[in-house]
């Protein structure tokens, strides 16, 4: 089997190229020139369990109206805001009919419909809410499996911790399931990668398992870790997020990250990648400090998250170009989550859960200070404008742009 993958390695390196940010480019830093419309929650309140706060978040989606979902991962429940961060409800285990109370909400999206996803990570499923957020059906089933036993028929449609997913234009789901202590750390694949198809049934709307699709796709053949996503608006092209290269790959020396464009009609990798930069047919360098997660596609742009650097990338698509970037490392904030002395603070995460260390007051939002963002939104609401909300995830909070203020500066 290591043959195989070794085989398939060396065929794409040859067929790649690549393309990104290059550092002899201009890209405009907008940081000081981008002020954010908002935050959720409204107020200051920092990491906390009570209604109005967040503790740690990991993805948002924003809505038609401006209104956001949130996924409060350590509170495990699901947050509703108002376009100015205002919060209207929240949802949890007994909300959803479920006896466990970890359900560990992670990834977000939402359909042309108006149907919203969320992984809940904790109970192995995918909950499809109608767009008042009444629950309306779960998909997917909850395994406990090896490696080896993951892609097996009696284990079509099983998932172990889901995490980052999109929907098509047309319903059909695409999840990425994060089960870091089943899948092996070398060149295989270390997540495993489901898409579900939405049928009608009696006039029912069901989602059954991809046989076809799943068995064919490259995306776990290729990839080693990834969790974030975005599908092109002409529903052709899968923007996905390597989190840990693989050694050498594609003359990746450095093991850079990158975002790599998945063809869906063919089911294979497109030429080309995002966010890196090339010399001599190798990945020299590239613009993600060691992490590049949340993924938006809006309009001709590809907008990134750099979780370490606290950055939002922008890319323009079919130049693959870095047009511009937005954001800088809060400086109260620990890298390690273990020790992290500033200013005689320990700002790791067992002192901002005691309330010791309270980050979000030291770090400005109104200053684009992100400490550790992570998942990512946009979208044209209902009356013609254009926003962004990024997970400020050590902060506790999401931050909200204008974002046809921060592309007319782009343009």
């Amino acid at each position: 089997m290591r043959r195989v993958f070794y085989i398939l390695f060396i065929s794409l390196e040859l067929i790649f190229t690549f393309s990104g940010c290059s550092e002899n480019k201009d890209v405009m830093d907008l940081t000081f020139i981008i002020t954010p419309l908002c935050i959720a929650p409204r107020l200051q309140n920092g990491y906390g369990s009570e209604i109005n706060q967040l503790a740690q978040p990991d993805d948002v989606e924003l809505l038609p109206d401006g209104s956001m979902i949130v996924s409060d991962v350590n509170n495990n429940r699901i947050q509703y805001f108002s376009p100015s961060g205002e919060w209207l409800r929240s949802i949890t285990a007994n909300d959803l009919g479920l006896e466990e109370s970890q359900i560990i909400p992670a990834g977000l999206t939402k359909d042309n419909e108006g149907f919203i996803y969320i992984t809940l990570e904790g109970v192995g499923r995918i909950a499809r809410f109608r767009p008042d957020l009444t629950l309306d059906q779960y998909i997917g089933r909850p395994i406990t499996v090896s490696a080896d036993e993951y892609y097996q028929p009696e284990n079509d449609g099983g998932l172990i911790k889901p995490q980052g997913l999109i929907a098509a234009a047309n319903g059909d789901l695409y999840v990425i399931d994060m089960a870091k202590n089943i899948f092996q750390k070398g060149e295989k694949r270390n997540f495993g990668f489901r898409k579900f198809k939405k049928v009608m049934r009696g006039g029912i709307v069901t989602y059954v398992y991809d046989d076809d699709f799943n068995r064919t796709q490259e995306i776990t053949k290729v990839m080693r870790k990834s969790e974030g996503m975005a599908i092109s608006e002409d529903q052709t092209t899968i923007y996905i997020a390597e989190e840990k290269p693989i050694p050498n790959q594609f003359g990746n020396v450095n093991r850079m990250r990158y975002i790599a464009a998945f063809d869906l009609e063919s089911g294979r990798f497109q030429d080309r990648l995002l966010g890196v930069t090339i010399e001599n047919d190798s990945i020299t360098g590239g613009y993600f400090n060691d992490s590049v997660e949340g993924l938006s596609v809006f309009g001709e742009y590809l907008i990134a998250v750099d979780e370490k650097a606290g950055k939002i990338y922008f890319f323009d698509m079919d130049s693959g170009e870095c047009r511009a970037f937005l954001g800088k490392k809060a400086y109260f904030y620990c890298d390690d989550h273990s020790n992290c002395i500033i200013d005689g603070i320990n700002y790791n995460e067992q002192a901002i859960i005691a309330g010791v260390a309270m980050p979000h007051l030291k770090n400005d939002w109104r200053k684009n200070e992100l400490a550790s963002p992570d998942g990512l939104s946009s979208i044209t609401l209902v009356d013609g404008s254009s926003r962004m909300a990024v997970v400020d995830q050590w902060n506790s909070r999401i931050v909200v742009y204008d974002l046809g203020w921060v592309l007319q500066n782009i343009e």
